[in-house]
Formats: structure tokens, sequence, C-alpha cells
């Protein structure tokens, strides 16, 4: 978490205030996240419900009122979204439970609800505390948004592999699902017990990326192995040589809780460099010293040994 303990603890302090005034002295970040919650209680749509979100990349929690006007919220969960896995490990799951979440086994999200007479400000408060303490988000980079959806008893959401995963959405470009409950997919590939069996899995997929590559050095192409929680980018040079990214926190906060010190020294083990030529870590493999095979199989290494994709989602593979 990139803010000091102490702020945070001063910061939620003073979002105690009477409702009253309560906008004039909330801390702004948690004003926002005030602002979001009275939204959805005062604008009125018939046969549609609001809904508040606030989120940091893929951790968000999100809110709606119920019909005796309880709130009821939702914190992301790693069943739809399983990048998020390496972000909720057993201390934070744990710190989510101190705080009032349960989990919901029909998406795998964590629940709280609050009562109808908890003053928005609280529940605001509570939120920034939990993206922060269980989720690794400063609370001064969360967003919010809120938006309207036909009120139906199982409103659809963001699909599995999805941004934002889980969550209640109609949004026409999304992959969304229609249900009361997600049962992941029995068919979906077991997580690989080490880099090496990712390797074994999924390296003659990327070698051939990276073939293409090196046959089309002339022309502008690219490709990027996205993991959901992390990836690899890599285009040719005209040496031959294959240039390649690994994403950095400078291009999402959110990887900030994943990129571990551990992670990073073994970042620098497979010889990627700092961000400072980009803002991503990068590396050259020359064409000299690196067949296409072996490129693909440490770019794999770094998703697995970085990132923590085991391969139980696919690996999105996006070229120009």
């Amino acid at each position: 978490m990139r803010i000091p303990g102490y702020a945070l603890a001063v910061m939620l302090a003073a979002a105690a205030p009477a409702r009253a005034g309560a906008a004039q002295t909330l801390p702004a970040p948690i004003a926002r996240i005030d602002a979001a919650l009275e939204n959805i209680g005062s604008l009125t749509r018939p046969g549609r419900v609001g809904y508040a979100t606030v989120f940091d990349g893929n951790k968000y929690v999100q809110c709606r009122r119920l019909a005796d006007t309880s709130m009821r919220c939702e914190a992301a969960g790693a069943t739809m979204q399983p990048s998020l896995g390496a972000v909720l490990t057993g201390e934070r799951v744990q710190k989510l439970a101190a705080l009032g979440w349960t989990l919901d086994k029909h998406f795998g999200n964590y629940v709280h609800t609050f009562p109808a007479a908890t003053p928005t400000a609280s529940i605001a408060a509570l939120i920034a505390r939990t993206l922060a303490e269980a989720y690794g988000s400063d609370p001064a980079d969360l967003e919010r948004q809120t938006t309207w959806v036909e009120d139906v008893p199982c409103p659809p959401r963001n699909g599995p592999t999805q941004n934002l995963a889980g969550l209640v959405n109609d949004d026409p470009d999304m992959v969304r699902i229609r249900a009361c409950a997600y049962t992941p997919d029995a068919a979906a590939p077991e997580k690989a017990a080490s880099a090496a069996a990712l390797v074994a899995r999924l390296g003659a997929t990327v070698t051939a990326e990276i073939e293409r590559l090196r046959l089309n050095a002339q022309q502008h192409v690219f490709v990027i192995f996205d993991a959901g929680i992390g990836y690899v980018q890599c285009a040719p040079e005209m040496s031959g040589a294959i240039y390649c990214e690994a994403q950095s926190p400078q291009s999402w906060p959110a990887l900030d809780t994943v990129i571990t010190p551990q992670r990073l020294a073994r970042l620098h083990e497979l010889g990627y460099a700092d961000p400072g030529r980009a803002p991503n870590y990068w590396k050259t493999y020359h064409a000299d010293k690196y067949t296409a095979a072996q490129i693909g199989a440490e770019i794999l290494t770094v998703l697995y040994d970085v990132y923590g994709y085991a391969g139980a989602t696919p690996l999105d593979i996006k070229t120009e």
C-alpha cells in the first residue's frame, strides 16, 4: 500500500461526522465514495436499480439499496477473477472477515449488508478501508461510478475473464452472464504446478508468436501475452532481436500488491531492467543468444514466477 498506515487511520477516523455537513468534512477519497452511495439512493428510475461501484483495476466493491433501504455491497472474489488469488492471500481473506465481509458462494464475492440507518459516510469509510487493507489499494487512486440496471432477481454480470468479472453490469460491450449463480467450468485447465509445466502446456503457442515477429521484423508487428493480472508484450527490432516489456505498477497501480520484492528479484534474475527506458520492466533478446523457443519459455516463466499466472484461465494473446 502506498500510503502510510497512520495516514489511512487518520483519514478513516475523520470519516465519522454526522450526516449534516458530512460532504464538507469527509476526506476526499471517502467523500467521493459517499457521493456515489448518496446518488444511487436519491435517484429513482422506474424498473431499474442503482449500483455504486468503487474500483481499482479489477479490485472492486459494488453496492445497491435493497427494498428495505438497507445497503448490500459485494467485494470482488477470486472465483470469477482467478487473478485475484494473488491478491487475496489467506491473511487478507481474514482481514475481510474481520471487517464484516462473508463469502457468498453464488458468485464467489464477499458480501456485507448495512442496516437501513447506517450513514453512507460510514459505509464509504469501510469500503475505502476494505480496498486498502484487504486488496492493497491506495484510497487516493480509487475510481467510482454509478449505473442503473434492470431490477430483476438475477441481473446480468460481467462474465469470467472480463474486466471486473462478477460485477453487475448490463453494458452490451461486455461478455455477460445471466444467472443466479456461477459454477466454474469443470473442463477448465488445472493450474500448472511449476513454470516448467506451464511451458510444457503453452510453450509451442508462445514460441510460434515469437517466430512470427522475427519473420515480419520489417513490419509493424507485436504480440501481448496478457495473463489478466499482468502482461508481457514483445516486438521485433531491425537487428532481429526481440524487445519485450513486463508490465509494471507504473502502468497499472494494482500490481503494487502483486510484484512483491521477491517476485521483483526474480524478474531481475531473468534479466529484466527496471522502468526508465519505458514505463515497464524491459529486456532485449538478441538473435545470436536466444532462440524463439527460449524466449517463449522465459516469457511464460515471467508470467508464472512474477505475476502468479498458472494457466487456470486462458492466456489472452493480442496482436496488431
